[in-house]
C-alpha cells in the first residue's frame, strides 16, 4: 500500500510546477513502476532476502531519482521524509549492513538538493538548514528502532541455538529447514531427509568420567558433523546426546546424499573411543506442511536408529557405527 501511494504522489506531482520537460516523463515512468511492484508484493508471497534486498535498493533510487529532478528545491527536501517509509521497513526486512546503507543514500540525497535549495536561492539560509536538519530527525527516529530490533533478534537468535555445541537446537532446526525450503524450492515439492543419531554408552562416561567429559564427547562430535555434512545439511543437537541432520534436495537426489553421510558417520570415533548409532527417513514435504513433515521425518528416523541400536545391543556389537 505504501508502494501505491508514493507512486500515486509521483504521478500527481508530475504535472505541476514541481518538474519540467523530460523530469516529467521520468518521474510518471517511475511512479508507474510502482503498480507492479505493488502487485506482486500482495499476490507472490513473501520475497526471499535478495528480493527484500532488492526492492529496498529499487525504492531508494526511485525516490532519489524524481527528488533531485525536482525543480521546487524546499519542497524537495521535505519530499526526502518519503525515504522514513522506507527505513520502517529496512530496519525489519533487511540485514543491517543493507539498512546502512540505505541510510547513507538517504543523507547524500538530502545533503545535495540542500544544497541546491542553498545555491539557488530556494529559501534563506536559516529556513534551508532548519528544514534540512527537520529530515535529518525524521532520518535518525529510526535508530531507536534499529536498536530494539537488533536486541530481539538477537534474543530470538539465542533461543534456536543449543549453547553447549554451537548448532541448532529443535525449534532452531524447523525454523532453519523451514527457510530453506521457502527461498530454495518455492511452490515445487521437494523431498526431505533426516539423519539421526546418538553416542552409545554416553550416560556410562557421565556415571564414571563426569558430565564434563560427557559434555566434551558432545561437542567433539559436533565439531565432526559440521565437518561432514559441508553445508548441505542442517545440524542440530535435538536434546542429551541425540543428534540430528536434515537436509532438502529434489526429489530423486537424496539417497545418495544419505549413503554418503551415513558412511562418513559411520568411521565416527569421539575422543571417548566411543560410537554412535545412526537412523535415517525421507519424506516429500511442500510448502505450508514443512513443519509436520520435519516432526514426522524425525520420529521416523528416530525410530530407525533405536532399531539398529536395539539390534547391536542384542548382538553385543558396538565395534562401529551401525546404520538404520
Amino acid at each position: 500500500m505504501a508502494t501505491v501511494t508514493i507512486g500515486l504522489i509521483g504521478l500527481l506531482s508530475a504535472p505541476t510546477e514541481e518538474y519540467d520537460g523530460i523530469g516529467v516523463i521520468v518521474v510518471v515512468l517511475v511512479s508507474l513502476t510502482t503498480f507492479p511492484v505493488s502487485l506482486r508484493w500482495f499476490f507472490g508471497g513473501w520475497p526471499t532476502p535478495k528480493a527484500l534486498v532488492a526492492y529496498v535498493v529499487y525504492a531508494d533510487v526511485s525516490i532519489g531519482t524524481c527528488l533531485l529532478l525536482k525543480q521546487e528545491l524546499l519542497t524537495a527536501i521535505g519530499g526526502t521524509v518519503l525515504f522514513a517509509v522506507v527505513t520502517m521497513f529496512a530496519v525489519i526486512a533487511v540485514r543491517p549492513s543493507v539498512y546502512w546503507v540505505h541510510m547513507a543514500t538517504n543523507v547524500v540525497v538530502l545533503a545535495i538538493v540542500s544544497v541546491r535549495a542553498a545555491l539557488n536561492d530556494a529559501a534563506s539560509p536559516g529556513v534551508v538548514a532548519a528544514h534540512t536538519l527537520t529530515m535529518l530527525l525524521m532520518f535518525a527516529a529510526p535508530m531507536i528502532l534499529v536498536i530494539y530490533v537488533s536486541e530481539l533478534r538477537s534474543r530470538a537468535q539465542e533461543s534456536l541455538v543449543d549453547p553447549l555445541t554451537g548448532l541448532c537446537n529443535r525449534r532452531g532446526l524447523v525454523a532453519a529447514v523451514e527457510t530453506v525450503f521457502l527461498t530454495s524450492q518455492k511452490d515445487r515439492s521437494a523431498e526431505m531427509s533426516a539423519v539421526v543419531l546418538d553416542v552409545d554408552g554416553l550416560k556410562r562416561v557421565n556415571d564414571t568420567l563426569g558430565h564434563h567429559t560427557g559434555d566434551a564427547v558432545l561437542v567433539d562430535l559436533a565439531q565432526h558433523l559440521r565437518a561432514v555434512t559441508s553445508n548441505k545439511w542442517v545440524v542440530a543437537r535435538l536434546g542429551g546426546d541425540e543428534f540430528a541432520c536434515v537436509s532438502v534436495a529434489e526429489p530423486g537426489t537424496t539417497e545418495p546424499r544419505i549413503e554418503a553421510l551415513v558412511a562418513a558417520l559411520s568411521d565416527t570415533r569421539m575422543i571417548s573411543g566411543l560410537s554412535v548409532s545412526v537412523g535415517s527417513a525421507t519424506t516429500e514435504a511442500h510448502v505450508g506442511g514443512s513443519k509436520q513433515a520435519i516432526q514426522l521425518l524425525l520420529r521416523t528416523a528416530d525410530a530407525e536408529m533405536y532399531r539398529a541400536k536395539s539390534t547391536r545391543r542384542q548382538s553385543g556389537d558396538y565395534s562401529g557405527s551401525a546404520p538404520g
